[in-house]
């Protein structure tokens, strides 16, 4: 089955952008960090990922490396300097306008799970991370999320993903299944599910790391919410992977096919991110299209589709 528009070839992804606004956040303790050399070094041995890092403050010396991380900025790069991070290191307690999920509201909208509470709840040091730097965009995002999920792991921290509007655990960043070599959408984005008047509304969220709409469906039936977020997945990585949604097009089942239009609904939630939404032709939601799809699904009826 075809996840994209119907006959679109595949385009370039040259113009794929990585958000300025991009960065993800280990939350641990400051007695659990480990040494630099740990995380990333030029061998990549003992688990480390390969690359080269280095503290950028005053009076660093190479013995730093070998030593627990401290506070202040430090570089990462990849063995051929096609991509470049910076990991910013601060005490939670010096930036007092970040604040942890802490309401069982506030936790579930997140995505904190409770194997996550005693981690967030111990965390006083916040190290962020950012992409400075990068050639290809896929290829720099799996070294950022390598990177993250390493240092996640050794620091026994939590990941807060603010484009995507979710905390991870560290082994989150890498689906062993992954739909493409360098990104799965499930490594750097979510979906949410909330009920409204006229049905569930599915959305996703994180196509904002690469400056791309969010995609989302609404009136979707309660006994098909999980066929519309498998499609919300299956679509945001066509458009990673360079097959972009256009308005007016069609998409999925071609005999039940969901119409796709700029999205206009919840603007107050969504702000300025732009949306396109999947809608069933002449009708206000698409409830009839994610039926259809998960009927042709379940039934074998659909052709299989390589997402990678």
């Amino acid at each position: 089955m075809r996840f994209w528009p119907f006959g679109r070839k595949r385009e370039s992804r040259a113009d794929l952008v990585i958000n300025r606004n991009l960065h993800l956040s280990v939350l641990a303790q400051r007695r659990s960090l480990p040494p630099l050399l740990s995380v990333v070094n030029p061998d990549g041995s003992n688990g480390a990922v390969q690359g080269f890092g280095a503290p950028l403050f005053e009076g660093a010396t190479k013995d730093i490396l070998n030593e627990p991380l401290r506070q202040g900025d430090y570089g990462i790069v990849t063995p051929r300097q096609d991509t470049v991070l910076q990991m910013t290191i601060v005490p939670l307690e010096e930036i007092p306008q970040f604040q942890k999920p802490s309401t069982e509201t506030e936790r579930r909208q997140s995505g904190v799970t409770e194997a996550m509470i005693p981690f967030l709840d111990a965390a006083d040091v916040l190290l962020d991370t950012t992409i400075r730097g990068y050639k290809d965009a896929l290829v720099s995002m799996r070294f950022f999320l390598d990177y993250v999920k390493r240092l996640g792991e050794l620091a026994e921290g939590v990941v807060a993903d603010p484009l995507a509007e979710t905390y991870r655990m560290p082994t989150d960043l890498y689906v062993k299944d992954r739909l493409h070599p360098h990104v799965d959408f499930r490594e750097i984005g979510a979906t949410r599910v909330e009920a409204l008047d006229d049905g569930l509304w599915v959305s996703s969220r994180g196509m904002a790391k690469f400056n791309l709409p969010e995609l989302e469906m609404y009136g979707v039936a309660t006994e098909d919410f999980d066929a519309a977020v498998r499609m919300i997945i299956a679509a945001c990585q066509q458009v990673i992977l360079g097959v972009p949604f256009r308005i007016g097009e069609t998409a999925f089942l071609p005999s039940q096919p969901l119409q796709i239009v700029e999205g206009t609904r919840n603007r107050d939630i969504w702000g300025d991110r732009p949306t396109l939404e999947f809608r069933d032709p002449r009708g206000q939601g698409a409830a009839k299209g994610v039926a259809a799809w998960k009927a042709a699904h379940l039934s074998g009826q659909s052709d299989s589709t390589d997402l990678r």
